[in-house]
């Protein structure tokens, strides 16, 4: 495809000067042709007019046949203008000999020049370009751009991971320095459960590159595989390669995927939610950000329901929400928090903090969210606020964002908020 493109193109630009240059001497010939029948017309007319003129006595034959003869004189001098001129070149010629010759001579080699110089450059230029790109040129990328894309495309085709392992495999056999064709080979394999030969490639293609933010994401394939090859463990060897993932892309999508789905099936809800949100950061407003939510909400309720302590006492379940038309930059901080709505000016009774990414979101308030030396279960009276801090401070702040609740009475049992972020602080 990418010759069959170069070809067109080439063939486009060719025909933007060959055709101009060879229609140059049609359209000087047809124009000639087209004055010469201009010039019999308008004799014909002229005749017509003067036989009209002798039919109506206007004028007499005398003057009929002077005018008639004087019309036909300029439509010959008109007509056979080029044989006067050739005529005329011929007894030049006579007279000056060598002098025309060399004029003409002169003058033939001008016109090569003009035309066929630049007809020779037409033909050279995509040879030309060609035999350098084929020394210079990118075409081996270019074609090894087509297998990565087709892997990126591939969905459960296991013939189509058959017969990109064979073209990237050959790739890294004539140059085994190619990171990205090890990436991609891995990958394949990963694609047909191969995971032995993927774990393979992947470490070839982490170990061509230097610490940059690609080596992370192939280190996060690797300790995926490897993590699958150690029978779904977290032994030190899939640690390890963690760890150094994690200190050149702390936030390496693999890697906090790989370890919320070790957490959760380890029943570590705790810490399978804090690797959520930071998925969640990555992609606030997907598919996935949604799921991962309502995976955080599940997990804090099984949270709430193991703890002893959140069952003694009045429990607050927070709903909170960004406002339809308000966008705020999906790192600011959220402080969520309850106070006494007897006693302003007191610190909260509890409190969490989220981030703009993480909304919208159900938290829970309870007892163990105390954050002073009182608790929920120390005042009857009650409000809950959310404040979108610029700072990143709990305390408001003009340009934050806040919303306040009604004042209720939690009557010691679970209640049900539902705060939209809208308004800001004056």
């Amino acid at each position: 495809m990418f010759w069959i493109l170069t070809a067109a193109l080439f063939t486009s630009a060719m025909l933007f000067v060959l055709v101009p240059l060879l229609r140059k001497s049609d359209l000087s010939e047809d124009g000639e042709k087209a004055r010469n029948e201009a010039n019999i017309s308008l004799f014909k007319e002229r005749e017509q007019e003067l036989e009209a003129e002798l039919a109506a006595k206007s004028i007499d034959v005398k003057q009929f046949n002077s005018l008639l003869i004087e019309l036909k004189q300029n439509l010959l001098s008109d007509v056979v203008d080029e044989s006067d001129q050739s005529i005329s070149s011929k007894r030049i010629k006579k007279t000056q000999g060598k002098r025309l010759t060399s004029n003409k001579s002169a003058q033939e080699k001008f016109l090569t020049w003009n035309i066929g110089f630049p007809i020779l450059l037409t033909f050279l230029i995509p040879l030309l370009a060609y035999s350098l790109y084929d020394r210079w040129g990118y075409i081996d990328e270019v074609e090894m751009m087509d297998l990565y894309q087709r892997t990126v495309q591939n969905v459960d085709d296991l013939e189509e991971a058959q017969a990109l392992i064979v073209s990237l495999g050959q790739a890294v056999q004539e140059d085994d320095g190619q990171p990205w064709a090890w990436y991609f080979l891995g990958e394949n394999f990963s694609n047909i459960g191969m995971f032995n030969e993927a774990e393979i490639a992947y470490v070839r293609s982490a170990d061509l590159f230097d610490a940059t933010p690609e080596k992370a994401l192939v280190l996060g394939r690797v300790a995926m595989v490897k993590y699958i090859n150690a029978d779904l463990q977290l032994t030190p060897e899939v640690t390890g390669v963690i760890d150094e993932a994690r200190a050149i892309n702390p936030n390496e999508i693999t890697i906090l995927q790989l370890l919320a789905s070790d957490a959760s099936s380890n029943e570590d809800y705790t810490a399978a939610i804090s690797y959520w949100r930071l998925l969640i950061q990555a992609d606030p407003n997907s598919q996935q950000a949604q799921t991962l939510r309502a995976n955080i909400t599940a997990a804090q309720q099984i949270l709430a329901q193991q703890s002893p302590s959140s069952e003694e006492g009045p429990v607050i379940d927070v709903t909170v929400s960004l406002a339809d038309d308000l966008e705020l930059n999906s790192s600011l901080r959220v402080f969520i928090a309850a106070r006494n709505a007897d006693r302003e000016g007191m610190p909260p009774l509890a409190a969490t903090d989220l981030v703009v990414g993480n909304l919208p979101m159900t938290v829970r308030l309870d007892n163990s969210s105390a954050v002073g030396p009182f608790n929920l279960a120390s005042a009857e009276n009650v409000y809950v606020s959310a404040l979108v801090s610029q700072a990143g401070i709990a305390a408001p702040q003009p340009g934050d964002y806040r919303v306040v609740s009604e004042s209720f009475s939690h009557n010691n049992e679970q209640a049900e908020i539902s705060l939209i972020i809208s308004e800001t602080v004056n």
